[in-house]
């Protein structure tokens, strides 16, 4: 999907802290069923990091009907994002010394948070938030690639959801994630190390694209940055009904537009917003024919 993008301002966060684990807070599984499997290389879960949570919310409910529920008080208030009743998500407020930013972070299955951490250091990546137990979810850590892209490692207390085929997800919900990399041939070796991928190119595609695979399982893709100028980047996509529909209520709630529905790209079944806290997704139609 590699083309010049224009955005109002690009996002570059610098180093970003999750909330402070908070021992009296009790946080949803990642898998609303215990399956005690580990599934390495899954993204298992999102969390959205903004400076304003209570304008993201609003927004987020509005344009896909999300609901929220509220864990903690005062610093270390953590909301629970729900879609149809079903923990999907979380959001806290960023730091004010990280100023007006926001972003999502997808959680990676990783059987040892430690091991990926050490890995990552010897790649030439970062560890942001060193290792933490999260009462409810299990461990995880926050680091950034050695292409610049934020991950956070998570090892789940009750194991990871079944994948599902892209047509059994729920509307509204996280269809896919997929890297924009500055570094493409960088950031799959970095990604085959860390998560056993396997990398299968796709045939036909306009520009280079691959698929992280293990097994039988595709987790995710990777392509080369179409945002100028801006750092690597793993861009989450949520599944919606009608594009076209669902761009219109996110633009009426006060999302900035980075790439409008073009028959070029996906057969225009794909847009790419910025909310009004500046975090970036995809939503993409996809119906089950």
């Amino acid at each position: 999907m590699k083309r010049k993008v224009k955005v109002i301002s690009t996002i570059i966060v610098s180093a970003i802290v999750l909330m402070a684990c908070n021992s009296v807070i009790t946080f949803p599984p990642v898998s609303q069923t215990p399956t005690n499997n580990h599934n390495q290389g899954q993204f298992v879960w999102h969390d959205l990091a903004s400076y304003d949570p209570l304008t993201a919310k609003d927004f987020y409910a509005d344009v896909f009907g999300w609901e929220f529920e509220t864990l903690g008080a005062g610093e270390n208030v953590y909301y629970v994002i729900k879609n149809d009743g079903v923990a999907i998500g979380g959001l806290f407020k960023l730091a004010d010394e990280y100023g007006k930013a926001a972003e999502w972070i997808g959680s990676m299955s990783v059987p040892d948070v430690d091991a990926a951490l050490q890995y990552n250091l010897a790649a030439g990546g970062k560890t942001i938030f060193k290792k933490a137990a999260f009462k409810g979810r299990g461990e995880t850590a926050l680091a950034q690639d050695p292409q610049g892209a934020f991950v956070a490692f998570l090892n789940s207390e009750s194991g990871d959801p079944i994948p599902q085929r892209a047509g059994f997800i729920k509307m509204n919900s996280w269809l896919w994630n997929e890297l924009w990399s500055n570094d493409m041939e960088g950031s799959m070796d970095f990604y085959k190390g860390l998560a056993n991928y396997e990398t299968e190119e796709v045939k036909g595609s306009k520009v280079p694209y691959f698929l992280f695979k293990q097994d039988n399982n595709t987790f995710s893709g990777v392509i080369g940055n179409p945002v100028e100028g801006a750092r690597s980047a793993w861009m989450p996509y949520i599944k919606v009904k009608d594009v076209n529909v669902t761009l219109e209520k996110a633009k009426a709630a006060g999302a900035h537009v980075m790439l409008e529905p073009t028959q070029s790209i996906r057969k225009g079944t794909v847009a790419v917003l910025m909310d009004p806290t500046g975090a970036q997704f995809t939503i993409q139609q996809w119906i089950l024919r």
